[in-house]
């Protein structure tokens, strides 16, 4: 096993046995039965292996993991997001560099990994935490009418 894949099996590891994920889904190519073994000894009851994003045959997941050997477009991330899963962990390569990170920062994923030793970046996305409640993003105080002649900008 090359460091590159090291690196990224201990990752995926790591984030579910943090999460305490039992239902993940792993989209990618590659042959994952050695490392699949290792997850069976976290908390996973369900894993789905599976070589390309398709929204008809996935149910709702805990985490989604897309793997670099996977060219993934906007749509398909639009559908994981809105459909399948609200945690979502993608690892690609340094193609198409500039073009990757603006579709991920549009569509609201954040930067968790980048190593251009072993050419890997990976980006996440949690809706639990992407936006998070504001003291002063509620109706509570300024946007109720009765306020509207007390406090002026």
């Amino acid at each position: 096993m090359i460091k590159k894949e090291k690196i990224l099996q201990s990752y995926i590891y790591n984030i579910v046995d943090d999460e305490k994920a039992e239902i993940i889904t792993i989209i990618t190519k590659e042959d994952l039965s050695r490392f699949i073994k290792r997850l069976e000894k976290t908390s996973i009851e369900n894993i789905n292996v599976e070589p390309s994003v398709n929204k008809d045959s996935f149910n709702n997941c805990d985490i989604f993991f897309l793997l670099d050997d996977i060219k993934v477009s906007e749509t398909d991330l639009g559908i994981i997001k809105n459909l399948l899963s609200q945690k979502i962990v993608i690892f690609t390569d340094f193609g198409d560099d500039k073009k990757i990170d603006s579709m991920m920062l549009k569509l609201g994923f954040q930067t968790e990994l980048r190593d251009q030793n072993i050419m890997l970046k990976c980006f996440s996305y949690n809706l639990k935490t992407y936006n998070n409640k504001r003291a002063w993003n509620n109706p509570k105080g300024w946007a109720n009418p009765e306020n509207f002649d007390k406090f002026r900008w």
